[in-house]
């Protein structure tokens, strides 16, 4: 068996920021969501491509401006996804589900009382 081999792609999904009152005078928290797609090849070398999504809300005590979120969104969606260790997870997740058993999808059973549940064909000692 070789390695998985191919590219991991780490997106920002989701950016979703909240205003700390009606009046919207700060922006107090933020939802940060990431995607982690992955293409190319498992360890029986099929051809692969897997994606996998976490999303976290981080606050902000004082509340920030609008202005300091948008003029720093990156450096604020990139520290938050490194310190919660995102990319190695996400990553790691994905290699997970590529280096595990497969199941069956279209196997036709349970399927209208097959097999039958006999709880006596167990010996009773």
């Amino acid at each position: 068996m070789s390695h998985i081999t191919g590219h991991y792609i780490y997106d920002f999904t989701r950016i979703d920021p909240y205003w700390n009152n009606s009046s919207e005078t700060g922006i107090s928290s933020l939802v940060v969501g990431m995607t982690c797609s992955f293409s190319g090849q498992d360890s029986q070398e099929v051809a692969q491509t897997k994606s996998a999504y976490v999303d976290g809300a981080t606050g902000f005590s004082p509340c920030i401006t609008y202005d300091y979120l948008t003029n720093n969104l990156t450096d604020i969606c990139n520290t938050y996804a490194s310190g919660c260790d995102w990319f190695d997870t996400l990553k790691n997740q994905i290699s997970g589900s590529l280096e595990s058993p497969v199941m069956i999808s279209d196997f036709p059973f349970p399927s209208s009382g097959e097999p039958a549940a006999d709880p006596h064909e167990i010996d009773q000692d």
